[in-house]
């Protein structure tokens, strides 16, 4: 039921301390009286001895980083004066605030010898807008550069991130980096003299995103030195044991381009090499390049291998990839999505979850042996029967073979057709499962609809090629193969072809209103957050190139494709009712473009209706509005669900 998502817990980042027999982790919980996500640190044994406990008592409380020497655990912390850094003594004692800084701090990040952290916090004159005046308030933002403002963050200012240092024991934080760019993702080298770093300092920053990864003393007596070449972009720079060498995750792909493999690379600090990639061989993206929590690759003590997580025929697993005769070989794989791991003292600790099951902490050997689960944080969702998600082939119109996941009701009878909803992934190069949308998934799944989660071409986790496939032809052989799923489906006995649905969101979106305006089949569609008019779009969302890219141009330059490939060209086609979701703080995807569907679709008198949330941006939603998400999805399709 979609109540039960308040019951849902987010468990992720888990830190091992220094001997491998601890694991720190976070632990979301909805709060009704607050409709946000309270955060919490919690901890367990690794091997699993002792159940695990709280640590610390939130609300908003994250990033837990164990100190080499075992002594200290650190996190960020908002009590009351915005995020801080805040440590803790395993020998006791309350959590003490060790920064003070005025807009919060981020990424912290420990000295080898554990005196220090390293963190990374804004600096600049801003004050919040309710400490301004009336003619403050009224002042205009000035734009200068196509990166104005990134979804998830809202519109950026003359704030710049940059890189602090501060002793364990507090006291004033010494800025290490400054610039008129902003410093991310610190991490200290073996020998404590040097921090690494990713920062985008080229002439284009404000138009298109080049992160590099850099160098600098910590002692401030040389500049910072560029390890990468200014193409593509890094993130999370960690350097090996030995010194020799610095890992890290990125490309050298153009701006734009999310349809290639992200890799697993790395850089010799004396440079001067070019990147090399550990994973190329894969042929799999790996993950976790931009905006994850938690750490997702991990050097092996010795310094000769490098685990990191990769996408995989929808599911995220656990690689290991030699430093100097790159072969990624499985070290953890299955059906489930691994999105966050750390590995000390021949222990692997890492999150995972499943659409049947819930996010935990696991712990397992190097070589992936004793794996056994260390949290109990959705153990009410567990005692709950939940959908499992099995595979599907089926072949696509001009033979590709293609994969989806099919969810089942409970009491499925096999021979008996039922309502059946296709759920569309985002992207294009997302892939199913989405396991942001589990409570969709199983909420329409108790509700007795078959849920169906098509991979069509332009999916990761089925190779660089494949991924490639669907770019400057959205709505073409990517749509063909979503109905391919469809018609296998249909005729299997499975879905009643009388009583089918489909939604998406994002692309997803986008896809579900390309549908409806190109055939009748659907009894319903909820249509969220989607792209309607590439025109636009371009012109309206924060990431322009990376649409250009997809239409293979510019809105002036290929016009006929903006117009040919944009649903809002076939409305007058549709007689499917139509239901739209969208967050009005969405920067991505703006609500203009489920606007433009809405009147569209209003003015030729077709049966539509649009549910605007306020606030919120393209992923960052309230809890409750996820409960209402779901439910209105199950009210629409009910509505139109004919026995």
């Amino acid at each position: 039921m979609p109540e039960d998502l308040w019951r849902l817990r987010a468990v992720g980042d888990p830190q091992l301390s220094a001997d491998g027999s601890i694991v720190a982790f976070v632990v979301g919980t909805p709060d009704k009286d607050t409709d946000k996500p309270a955060t919490s640190i919690w901890v367990a044994s690794a091997d699993g001895t002792s159940a695990a406990r709280p640590f610390t008592g939130g609300p908003q409380d994250s990033a837990p980083r164990w100190s080499p020497d075992g002594h200290w655990l650190a996190f960020v912390a908002d009590r009351g004066h915005g995020p801080q850094l805040h440590v803790a003594s395993m020998d006791g004692g309350e959590a003490v605030a060790i920064t003070e800084m005025a807009h919060g701090v981020s990424h912290p990040a420990w000295s080898p010898d554990s005196s220090q952290l390293a963190f990374v916090a804004r600096t600049g004159d801003w004050k919040p807008m309710d400490e301004r005046s009336a003619i403050e308030r009224s002042a205009p933002r000035v734009v200068s550069g196509l990166r104005s403002r990134f979804d998830s963050i809202g519109w950026f200012d003359d704030r710049r991130s940059h890189i602090f240092v501060v002793a364990v024991e507090g006291g004033k934080a010494t800025q290490i980096t400054d610039g008129d760019w902003d410093d991310a993702e610190p991490a200290w080298s073996p020998d404590g003299g040097s921090i690494t770093f990713v920062s985008d300092r080229s002439a284009t920053r404000f138009d298109e995103v080049h992160r590099d990864v850099w160098v600098v003393p910590v002692s401030g007596s040389r500049r910072p030195r560029r390890l990468t070449r200014g193409l593509g972009t890094g993130a999370f720079p960690l350097w090996s044991p030995d010194g020799r060498t610095i890992a890290y995750i990125g490309h050298e792909h153009e701006d734009g381009d999310s349809a290639a493999n992200t890799h697993l690379l790395t850089v010799e600090v004396a440079g001067p090499a070019a990147p090399r990639s550990l994973s190329e061989a894969l042929d799999r993206t790996v993950w976790g390049a931009m905006g994850v929590p938690s750490a997702t690759f991990a050097w092996t003590d010795d310094s000769s291998a490098v685990m990191f997580l990769a996408a995989d025929r929808g599911a995220v697993a656990i690689y290991r990839s030699a430093r100097d005769e790159p072969r990624p070989e499985l070290v953890a794989g299955g059906d489930r999505q691994i999105i966050g791991m750390h590995a000390c003292a021949a222990t692997v600790a890492f999150s995972a979850q499943w659409p049947s099951q819930p996010p935990e902490i696991y712990c397992m050997s190097l070589d992936g042996t004793g794996e056994r689960r260390v949290s109990n944080a959705n153990a009410e969702l567990r005692a709950l029967k939940l959908a499992p998600a099995r595979r599907v082939d089926h072949l696509a119109g001009d033979g590709r073979r293609l994969e989806s996941f099919v969810m089942y009701p409970p009491g499925h009878v096999k021979g008996r057709p039922a309502p059946t909803v296709i759920e569309i992934h985002g992207g294009p190069h997302g892939w199913h499962p989405q396991l942001a949308l589990l409570g969709l998934y199983q909420a329409l799944a108790t509700a007795g609809y078959v849920v169906v989660l098509p991979n069509p071409r332009g999916s990761h986790g089925y190779g660089e090629e494949f991924a490639k496939a669907c770019v400057g032809d959205w709505g073409g052989a990517d749509f063909d193969d979503i109905m391919s799923i469809t018609d296998k489906l249909v005729d299997a006995g499975v879905a009643d072809p009388r009583r089918l649905y489909v939604t998406g969101y994002s692309y997803g979106g986008y896809m579900t209103s390309w549908a409806v305006g190109h055939t009748d089949r659907f009894a319903a569609a909820c249509v969220a957050a989607p792209v309607s008019n590439l025109a636009s779009q371009w012109g309206t969302c924060d990431i322009p190139n990376f649409l250009e890219y997809e239409a293979r141009g510019l809105p002036w330059e290929v016009p006929a494709t903006y117009a040919s490939r944009s649903p809002v060209s076939y409305l007058s086609e549709v007689t499917t009712p139509v239901q739209l979701f969208h967050w009005e703080g969405d920067l991505r995807c703006p609500v203009g473009q489920s606007e433009e569907l809405f009147q569209g679709l209003r003015k030729l008198g077709r049966e539509v209706v649009m549910v605007r949330y306020p606030g919120g941006f393209h992923i960052v939603r309230s809890p409750s509005q996820m409960v209402d998400y779901l439910t209105r999805h199950l009210d629409w399709f009910d509505k139109h669900r004919k026995n």
